[in-house]
């Protein structure tokens, strides 16, 4: 059953608990499936939707870093390396700036 619904052309990557529900609800209605099917069912949509849409996230966020790689943009932590590194000079710079003014 679960086949014939997916065949339908639907991704089970925008299936919603409320869509889901909504299908099951007309087979069952229709003498399709019982209602343990339709339990059974629902499950199996909403984890293979759950499944699709990690997956989805996930290859969006290689393409993601791949595009920032190809065009040498700065990462977050990148950035972060950045102030780190500015915070010590600027340690660094006090310091030395405190030295002078005291031997002056």
């Amino acid at each position: 059953m679960l086949d014939l619904i997916l065949s339908l052309g639907w991704g089970t990557f925008s299936f919603t608990r409320e869509k889901a529900e909504k299908i099951v609800n007309v087979l069952i209605s229709k003498g399709e499936m019982s209602r343990e099917e339709a339990r059974q069912t629902m499950e199996l949509l909403l984890a293979r939707g759950e499944k699709e849409r990690n997956e989805a996230k996930k290859y969006v966020q290689q393409k993601a870093k791949k595009m920032l790689q190809r065009f040498n943009f700065a990462t977050r932590d990148d950035l972060l390396a950045l102030q780190a590194q500015i915070n010590i000079l600027e340690t660094k710079i006090d310091h030395l700036s405190n030295k002078d003014a005291e031997n002056s």
